[in-house]
């Protein structure tokens, strides 16, 4: 990154410009403005003033705090509704941009989700009456355990709620919408010439929670060295005269550090890193997000203390932070939107859940709440549709915001594939419909993969897939100048899942044969692919049966139209590469299917013929679907 040399407070610059002071002085009053002064008054912190450019943003807040008594979310055994308020609850709203330039609206919630027809509502309410676009809009909750139950974990509970229960929890709902209209309105009607900077720290207190024996989940417990996530973003708005106007920080932690037995509304360490903030920095207004932290537990926990103790860790990075050069950012952000469908592992039949239906707990709640609706006629999906979402503050830095409550596997990935400094990774934006576990959890089991699904109302855990397609999406979303130039192929034993999940053959895992093929990291695709090129997979193929194949590819139409191959053992599949409109947009087409025998096997894509000039494809992945 390059950073501007200039630091100096305004007001200092102002006093340096009045008084002649000697060298001495001078280098004294230089090593005072490095450190942050936590007296009375403004904390002083570099401006980064160098040549930045100036940037319409609102800020706004709204008091979403339930009234009257509700069912806390998140623990499923706590009885009864709410005791009482111990810290209050806001939704805070950031809009960027000008009317000329398009805003876009990042709106932060302290709730344990935001339900996405909620998301959907408020998109269509603003697109109505500010002329929002939809992908312009994202709304991020904290994941408090301590706040009102929210409609989508109403499985939790393992039965019924009492029709006065429901019925507040409607009402409040009913509300929140509003709310989120109004304290939008007003960020837009806020809007001023301000400065935007960002920058990333590190914060410890997260840490693994998942037990793992033999390759499977035995249970939660503390796990130092399991994958977490301890990157802490920080968004920094600032007025003309350098006084902070809003500061927006997100990190990857569960907010679970109050237990069920505290059935009272608080905003968990989320909360009080938002408080502590606000009494260090008066006028600012602070806001917490998210990241990819569901498998993370805030340690220690469990004790009203120690919410404070992470939320004085949050603040502390914050100043440390703020006493650094920050990035600035030039742009209003660029929104990009793509919804996929994530297919479960199984959908169960009607003697499956008969059988789950007898059990306890959010399985046999759910499998009771299957049957009633296949008795009214419906059906039990076979997949999830799942929003990704991506804003870019031109080539300075790209968020990425993903629905649900996502592992640590996802964001470490992701900064492995990306830039991993100009990337923002949050969780939990726009809907909650279920964990979203990776491939390597998934084949582990437990509760994320397993029986919190009946929790959201799934049918079933994912299928080992859903891993691919998000990544596959989010790369999608994002423009190649944010891939990472130390992405590298390196070929690998591809290993099939078991079960009915796709087998999918990457560029990264395969091996270039040829003079001319190569792997473009910015695409995650062989390229240059001529007519003496080839790539070969070594797979490990768990099941024996037909498969369907499909291509990702892309090609320019001036190159589309060569035949290729798709080899395994003596069964092939032969085709045309047709046309996806550039070598830039890439396509995804069922090309045939194939015999499969269970074991070690290579598997080879060529072309089909001989071909003097051009490439035949950029090649980006085969992925293989069992045929039942």
């Amino acid at each position: 990154m390059s950073y501007s040399n200039s630091y100096f407070h305004y007001h200092t610059i102002s006093f340096l410009g009045k008084k002649t002071l000697s060298f001495a002085a001078m280098v004294c009053l230089l090593l005072l403005l490095s450190v942050t002064v936590r007296g009375e008054g403004r904390p002083v912190f570099h401006t980064d003033i160098g040549n930045r450019e100036s940037m319409q943003v609102g800020v706004a807040r709204v008091d979403i705090t339930p009234e009257a008594p509700i069912r806390l979310a998140g623990y499923g055994s706590r009885q009864g509704e709410s005791e009482g308020v111990l810290q209050r609850l806001e939704a805070k709203a950031l809009a960027f941009g000008s009317d000329r330039q398009g805003p876009s609206l990042l709106i932060t919630v302290d709730l344990i989700g935001i339900p996405g027809h909620i998301t959907t509502a408020l998109r269509n309410r603003l697109k109505k009456k500010a002329g929002i676009q939809p992908e312009q809009l994202t709304i991020a909750a904290s994941h408090t355990h301590s706040g009102p139950e929210i409609g989508t974990l109403l499985n939790h509970f393992g039965e019924p709620l009492p029709v006065d229960q429901l019925g507040r929890i409607v009402r409040y709902l009913d509300g929140l919408t509003d709310d989120l209209e109004e304290v939008a309105l007003a960020a837009l009607q806020n809007r001023s010439t301000s400065f935007v900077a960002w920058g990333q720290g590190q914060v410890e207190f997260a840490v693994n929670r998942r037990l793992i024996e033999d390759g499977r989940w035995v249970g939660f417990g503390v796990v130092p060295e399991g994958p977490v996530d301890h990157t802490m973003p920080l968004l920094r708005i600032t007025d003309p005269e350098g006084n902070i106007r809003a500061l927006l920080i997100n990190y990857a932690c569960h907010g679970t550090t109050l237990g069920p037995d505290v059935n009272k509304v608080h905003g968990d360490w989320m909360g009080e890193a938002q408080r502590i903030i606000e009494e260090r920095h008066p006028g600012a207004m602070a806001m917490v997000a998210i990241g990819a932290g569901a498998d993370a537990n805030p340690e220690p926990r469990l004790e009203l203390e120690h919410t404070t103790r992470h939320g004085k860790e949050i603040a502390d990075e914050v100043d440390r932070l703020l006493n650094t050069p920050l990035e600035p950012l030039s742009v209003p952000p660029t929104g990009n939107y793509q919804e996929i469908e994530l297919p479960y592992a199984e959908v169960p039949t009607i003697n499956d859940l008969i059988d789950q239906a007898a059990g306890d707990g959010a399985k046999g709640y759910y499998a009771r709440l299957a049957l009633e609706r296949m008795a009214r006629g419906e059906s039990i999906p076979s997949s999830l549709t799942y929003p990704v979402q991506t804003w870019t503050f031109g080539n300075d830095l790209a968020m990425v915001l993903m629905a649900g409550e996502v592992v640590a596997d996802y964001s470490l990935r992701l900064k492995k594939e990306l830039d991993a400094e100009r990337l923002w990774v949050t969780a939990y934006a726009n809907d909650v419909p279920s964990y979203i576990s990776s491939r390597r959890i998934i084949r582990e089991g437990g509760y994320e993969v397993e029986s919190s699904m009946y929790s959201y109302d799934n049918p079933s855990p994912f299928s080992e897939e859903i891993e691919e397609l998000i990544i596959n999406a989010i790369h999608e979303l994002l423009p190649p100048s944010f891939a990472s130039q130390q992405a590298i192929n390196q070929p690998a034993v591809v290993r099939g899942p078991a079960g009915g999940a796709i087998l999918t053959l990457n560029a990264e895992s395969g091996r270039a044969i040829g003079p001319e093929i190569e792997y473009m990291p910015e695409w995650r695709a062989f390229g240059w692919f001529t007519a003496d090129d080839r790539v070969e997979w070594d797979v490990e193929v768990n099941r024996r049966g037909r498969y369907e194949v499909s291509m990702e590819w892309s090609v320019s139409d001036e190159e589309a139209g060569k035949p290729f191959v798709f080899q395994v053992g003596e069964e092939q599949i032969r085709g045309t590469v047709e046309r996806t409109g550039s070598w830039e947009d890439f396509k995804t087409t069922v090309i045939g299917t194939i015999q499969l025998d269970e074991g070690a096997q290579k598997m080879t894509f060529k072309p089909g013929s001989y071909f003097e000039e051009g490439a035949l494809l950029d090649l980006r992945a085969l992925h293989l679907t069992p045929v039942e």
